[in-house]
């Protein structure tokens, strides 16, 4: 089990949260963390609308929304790896990022343009912008990774996930008010959204260094990835752990539509409350995300990684409150999701980061998102069934039970955060 030692080292921690040295990072986070701002507003804005503009407005069946969500959810699972692969092949992570952030730029614009709704081109655009983000994902986690000492990758991961957390609360708030003012009128969001992705690029091109200056000749000269580097995060004994506690915590975690929609059944409070969920659920992330960075790198990144699924466990619980607890466990549960989102998506990619050479580091991470998409993607396969069959109450408590167990063999079984080789 671990060390009592945690308790000490959070008593310090809190000590020196509370000066503004303790919060600072180097502008090249800043400037990715306005990126994915902006980037996940523009993303936001139409994924938010997408029910009321396919079905309601567009008269399309369910299965063309189900269809979209499912391209969103899972995506091209191997433009990540491809990203992280030309990214370190050719030491241009911010260029690899570039073409990210541009492609799914333009797939907003293919919104706007779109003279029919069928499923051939909603799912050409919706995998457009999916492969923009698999692609730009791996090289900007990099770029974050170069950008800050070892001992504070998880405090500079927390400020890039707070800003990317702001964005997705702020663009469906931003799509409603666009709605609230001129119904129906959605070529103007999907125009304000590419305008808005467009502004991202712009940032990342004015804001961003390929490498921080402090450190920028020595990552030149050992940049470059060998072929047989490709495939070496399965035969690293420090990097193979890193992905398969990933995998194995993704396995077991139901997706946020599930909850929420567990949520308002069990409230019966009607599914127009989901959307604000999702807002709820970032504002929280947004809000914790660096604090729990700061925890992370003073007790253990994977001790916080860790133990921040307790959260998850606890937003079932208040998933399943029933009614007489509305709307208080609706509240209680967006946070708790929160909660979890900021000590487990952000510390994840320090943990991974902190046993990723340099000049491997791109595409390791490419190799860790993989396996946490390809979790989910079976998960959710899993969940859905099983809910089908046997019911919300049946799936919620095996897929916790199976929590619980990962849990005890996660917590039975720790590593030490270790340093990067170089």
């Amino acid at each position: 089990m671990y060390s009592a030692d945690w308790i000490l080292r959070l008593t310090r921690f809190g000590r020196e949260a509370r000066s503004l040295r303790g919060w600072s990072v180097p502008s090249n986070i800043w400037g990715l963390g306005v990126t994915s701002l902006l980037t996940d507003i523009s993303s936001e804005m139409v994924v938010s609308i997408l029910p009321a503009y396919l079905v309601v407005s567009g008269g399309l069946a369910p299965l063309a929304l189900g269809i979209a969500t499912g391209l969103h959810e899972g995506g091209p699972l191997l433009a990540a790896w491809l990203g992280g692969l030309v990214a370190d092949r050719s030491a241009r992570r911010k260029l690899t990022a570039g073409a990210g952030y541009a492609l799914s730029a333009i797939s907003r614009l293919g919104w706007l343009v779109m003279s029919s709704q069928t499923l051939q081109a909603i799912g050409l655009l919706v995998v457009g912008d999916r492969i923009g983000k698999a692609m730009r994902t791996a090289p900007r986690d990099a770029m974050i990774s170069l950008s800050v000492p070892p001992a504070r990758l998880a405090a500079g991961f927390g400020v890039h996930r707070a800003l990317d957390a702001a964005g997705a609360a702020l663009g469906p708030l931003l799509a409603f008010a666009i709605l609230w003012r001129l119904p129906r009128r959605f070529d103007v969001i999907f125009f304000t959204s590419f305008v808005v992705a467009a502004l991202g690029l712009a940032a990342l091109a004015l804001l961003v260094d390929e490498y921080p200056p402090d450190r920028r000749h020595r990552l030149r000269d050992k940049a470059r990835l060998r072929w047989p580097d490709t495939v070496a995060a399965f035969g690293d004994r420090s990097v193979r752990p890193v992905l398969i506690l990933a995998a194995a915590f993704s396995l077991v975690t139901v997706s946020d539509a599930f909850i929420y929609l567990a949520l308002v059944q069990r409230a019966r409070a009607g599914a127009l409350w989901i959307p604000l969920l999702y807002t709820g659920t970032a504002i929280a992330f947004l809000l914790l995300a660096v604090p729990a960075g700061l925890a992370a790198d003073r007790i253990g990144k994977r001790r916080v990684f860790v133990l921040g699924h307790t959260f998850l466990l606890l937003a079932y619980a208040a998933a399943f409150a029933g009614p007489a607890a509305w709307p208080v466990n609706a509240i209680g549960c967006v946070a708790l999701l929160g909660a979890y989102y900021a000590s487990s998506d952000g510390v994840l990619a320090a943990i991974a980061s902190g046993v990723l050479p340099e000049g491997a580091r791109a595409l390791g991470l490419a190799w860790v998102a993989t396996a946490v998409s390809l979790a989910r993607l079976c998960n959710a396969a899993a969940f859905g069934l099983l809910w089908t069959r046997a019911g919300d109450r049946a799936a919620f408590l095996t897929f916790a039970t199976a929590l619980v167990v990962v849990l005890g063999f996660a917590l039975a079984r720790p590593a030490p955060d270790q340093a990067a080789p170089s």
